[in-house]
């Protein structure tokens, strides 16, 4: 039983590094050269109703096809963008979607310049899924500010929603 849980604490571990990886090379692309820059966290709208973010993302290899699946309970018409990453944190793939029910899925061909391990992600911000509705944004803000959980991260242009899949070993 120990073994099965030191197995998980080093999955997690995995993940998080993954992540941390991203992060890292999103606020160094976003920072330049100019030295350290501080990136604050978006502060939420003055009497605003502050949403709390859930969700889920797993990746399942079947034959040749990567199929990363999940779900949130963010409202329907939300845009969002669903990949895959490699290993060292660069894009193998990727698909753009607007939330509609409970399911989301998106299946993706094994690239050969795909790395021996990758992770799905379900990501939803303001930028890279092509803006979002009025709606969305009056109900989340412009910026995502108004969202908080533990899948949000954020880079200068707001907030960004992330749910990562456990890694999946495709070689």
């Amino acid at each position: 039983m120990a073994f099965c849980e030191r197995g998980k604490h080093i999955k997690m571990k995995k993940k998080l590094a993954l992540l941390l990886v991203i992060v890292v090379a999103l606020v160094t692309v976003l920072a330049g050269c100019g030295g350290p820059a501080q990136i604050e966290k978006p502060k939420p709208d003055e009497g605003a109703t502050v949403f709390d973010v859930t969700g889920s993302c797993k990746a399942e290899l079947n034959g040749d096809t990567l199929i990363v699946s999940g779900e949130t309970n963010l409202m329907d018409g939300t845009n969002g963008v669903i990949a895959v990453f490699n290993s060292d944190g660069t894009k193998a793939a990727d698909q753009k979607f607007t939330k509609q029910g409970n399911e989301i899925k998106a299946e993706f061909k094994v690239g050969s310049d795909w790395s021996d391990v990758v992770y799905g992600n379900i990501m939803f911000d303001n930028q890279k899924s092509d803006g979002q509705p009025d709606a969305v944004k009056e109900a989340y803000g412009k910026h995502f500010q108004n969202l908080t959980g533990n899948a949000i991260i954020w880079d200068k242009n707001g907030n960004i929603v992330v749910f990562q899949s456990e890694e999946v070993k495709i070689k």
